[in-house]
């Protein structure tokens, strides 16, 4: 395999950076989607195995601020956990709406190019973060609900349908 000059080397980094934290935003989309659709989600509970699927793949299928929305109508969220999450919904938009139009001078240099791999590598830390301490919260209320094994099903069948689009 060849080796990548400097400049190239930047680039791919800096475009692997922004793949990575993007993902790690998903990730913090998909705990929301399981917070709204298992967790605070009274017919959920209440629901035959098949109805269960539908209200996840109807969760799984709505936007991040959609999902924040639908998920205050359900709970009080505390201050601020609610403040951390619209700041990433404002970070997410951001980075997959306006990042590489705001960003795009920096991406001539070699200085530029440093800077934006170093912030979008913290993006990618916060998303990360984030999405753990959702999990950590879904997953505590799913097995005191004893409903672990629709969460289990539930990421079985995104990975499933992953794999089906490879």
């Amino acid at each position: 395999m060849k080796e990548l000059d400097d400049d190239s080397y930047q680039n791919r980094e800096t475009f692997a950076r922004y793949g990575l934290a993007m993902y790690h935003a998903q990730c913090v989309e998909k705990s929301l989607a399981m917070l709204v659709s298992c967790v605070f989600n009274k017919e959920f509970l209440q629901s035959t195995r098949d109805r269960r699927e539908e209200i996840q793949n109807e969760e799984f299928s709505k936007t991040m601020g959609r999902l924040l929305k639908r998920l205050k109508k359900q709970i009080t969220i505390p201050p601020n956990l609610d403040k951390t999450l619209s700041e990433s919904l404002e970070k997410r938009n951001w980075l997959a709406h306006d990042y590489f139009l705001e960003r795009g001078i920096q991406m001539m240099t070699p200085k530029g190019k440093k800077k934006m791999i170093e912030e979008l590598t913290s993006l990618s830390d916060y998303f990360s973060k984030l999405d753990a301490h959702l999990t950590k919260i879904y997953e505590s209320a799913m097995k005191k609900l004893d409903i672990t094994e629709t969460a289990d099903e539930g990421v079985k069948r995104l990975i499933q349908k992953a794999e089906k689009n490879i």
